[in-house]
């Protein structure tokens, strides 16, 4: 590895932000003229910065028979630009010893880089003309579908992976574009004309956030992104993001999916959670913690069940729903789902006491004090779930402001445990008897999802 490789790495991964982690950030924001918004964020001493591209474009943004096209055209940014084809790009990437990040999910496309403050105008430009001017090449384009397919089978795929894309199926269904998903019939008409297309309409300056952190010169750096960014024009100039109502869950569903010769069951309870910014993450987000301790104690810990189950919530990529997933040996899997229902009912009804309440306040608040380098700075202050940078500044004083009356409260409003969507995958001729127990199970086949609306 070469040494500007080495040093840009360890000085990040040592970025310590030990005397102010608990001091507000001084955040700077402004708007190109353009629309593009621009946040820089002061964080470190080391003269390094994470840059972060954040565009309000995602699964839900695409409509029927486009599965796949966000995610698709997100990573196809990198194939080569009007500025610099793929080959020469990494090279000047990996000179600069940085890398390229660039992930799409159900709500937002985020870009990531990372540079040293002495390459920021070489980075930028870098940066620019894989944002602004990509070519999206016909043959790159056909060979990732092909990749995308051989790589995604459902017949092929993880039981997890499985279970995750049937509960979204089963929770939005395939009128809404997060209970989509792509299929090898669909995904094979999509082109390198309909990548541009869904590039032309969604990646423009007013749908697009661009965040810097690190220890930087603001004025200089201010320059470089409105040389780089400030021509960028849109062909429909508008701000395209989507919306959708989140339907609630009124009662137990079961389903099942089919998976030949799986060798153990994996299963998958959805549940409503807050939106991304209510007033109710923070109180849910300790209920959480407190259900996630009791769910180990309880299946894995004294019942060993499971190697591992967790209730997860991601306000980033939430569509309005948290998950409790566990993958079990076939022989206990019904089991699972009765001890499922008890932990979840003694939870709901005993509620928590001041020791879980302070359990779950000081491990919300180690995350946040943990934070150690700019990258993980700028996922804290996520525009796109964050508006508020002020507020997001006051995280430790808010949920340190949560009171055991509040948090209980929030627990009664969204761990009922007479209503969740449960899926389970797994083999049909091992678990037959075992899901013969449970009442009005629905079995899938995994053809359901080869639909568009």
């Amino acid at each position: 590895m070469k040494k500007s490789v080495f040093n840009i790495f360890l000085l990040i991964s040592i970025f310590s932000q030990a005397n102010s982690q608990t001091k507000p950030l001084a955040i700077e924001e402004f708007k190109l003229k353009n629309g593009l918004h621009v946040k820089m964020i002061d964080f470190g001493s080391i003269p390094a910065v994470s840059m972060a591209c954040f565009v309000n474009v995602g699964k839900k943004t695409e409509t029927p028979g486009q599965q796949y096209l966000a995610n698709l055209t997100a990573t196809s940014l990198s194939l080569g630009n009007e500025k610099y084809n793929r080959s020469v790009q990494d090279k000047m990437i990996y000179k600069l010893g940085s890398e390229l990040g660039i992930s799409s999910n159900n709500n937002y496309t985020e870009i990531t880089m990372r540079f040293l403050n002495k390459d920021a105008e070489t980075a930028l430009d870098l940066f620019s003309g894989l944002l602004l001017k990509p070519l999206f090449p016909t043959a790159d384009i056909k060979q990732s579908i092909e990749q995308t397919l051989n790589y995604n089978n459902p017949y092929k795929m993880d039981i997890n992976a499985i279970t995750a894309m049937f509960s979204d199926y089963v929770l939005f269904g395939t009128s809404h574009p997060v209970g989509r998903h792509f299929y090898s019939a669909q995904l094979n008409k999509i082109t390198s004309k309909e990548v541009t297309e869904f590039y032309k309409f969604n990646y423009t300056p007013k749908n697009t956030t661009l965040v810097l952190a690190g220890n930087f010169e603001h004025a200089a750096m201010k320059a470089m992104i409105e040389k780089m960014f400030g021509e960028w024009t849109a062909v429909y100039g508008e701000n395209n993001g989507a919306a959708y109502e989140v339907q609630n869950i009124s009662k137990k569903e079961y389903y099942f999916i089919n998976k030949d010769r799986a060798t153990q069951a994996s299963l998958r309870w959805n549940k409503k959670s807050p939106e991304a910014g209510s007033k109710d993450v923070i109180p849910f987000e300790i209920a959480n913690n407190a259900f996630n301790n009791l769910l180990f104690d309880e299946i894995r810990a004294k019942e060993g069940k499971t190697y591992g189950i967790n209730s997860s919530y991601s306000e980033t990529n939430t569509s309005g729903f948290y998950s409790v997933t566990t993958q079990v040996r076939n022989d206990v899997a019904y089991e699972t789902t009765v001890s499922f229902d008890r932990v979840i009912k003694q939870f709901y009804e005993k509620g928590l006491t001041q020791a879980d309440l302070d359990k779950a306040k000081a491990a919300l608040k180690n995350e946040r004090l943990s934070i150690e380098n700019p990258a993980m700075i700028i996922e804290f202050y996520n525009p796109l779930i964050y508006k508020d940078a002020g507020k997001r500044n006051e995280f430790i004083a808010s949920v340190d402001a949560i009171t055991l009356e509040q948090a209980n409260k929030i627990l009664k409003k969204y761990f009922s445990p007479e209503s969740y969507k449960l899926v389970i995958v797994g083999d049909e001729k091992i678990l037959e008897p075992q899901i013969q127990k449970i009442k009005d199970l629905v079995k899938l086949p995994v053809t359901n999802i080869e639909k568009d609306n």
